[in-house]
């Protein structure tokens, strides 16, 4: 009988790059993915992607301040620096990968308000040009 042992992190980091990224398309970006998206669509969904991965941020420093210090291996400020940047990084993926959803309801809350002022804007555009032909 031929037994192997169970790498949990190569096990994760598939199920991530396999079932959580074809969700993740699925959820978050069903009209990025065809293209269908103009140019301001696109600034704010990432507009609205920044925002998850800040609230998340400032999620996780909430709780890395929870955690007391020994002081027994205290890496001063080059330490602090590095946590700083590497929950940055936690942050964004966890926003990329992690289907939070906060990111696509503000999208989806903001997006017809976004439509109703690119059809204003178009009005007034074709009002200012018929107001200078007659």
């Amino acid at each position: 009988m031929n037994l192997t042992a169970v790498d949990p992190y190569r096990y994760l980091q598939q199920a991530e790059s396999s079932s959580l990224k074809r969700l993740s398309d699925r959820l978050t970006r069903p009209r990025e993915a065809a293209g269908e998206l103009s140019a301001e669509q696109e600034k704010l969904l990432q507009a609205c992607r920044d925002f998850e991965a800040l609230f998340i941020k400032q999620m996780l420093d909430a709780m890395r301040n929870t955690v007391e210090k020994t002081g027994l291996v205290d890496g001063g400020m080059a330490e602090e620096i590095f946590e700083d940047m590497l929950y940055d990084e936690y942050a964004k993926k966890m926003a990329r990968t992690a289907g939070f959803g906060l990111a696509e309801t503000l999208y989806r809350e903001l997006s017809p308000r976004l439509a109703q002022q690119e059809s204003e804007a178009a009005w007034q555009a074709a009002a200012a040009y018929a107001d200078a032909l007659g």
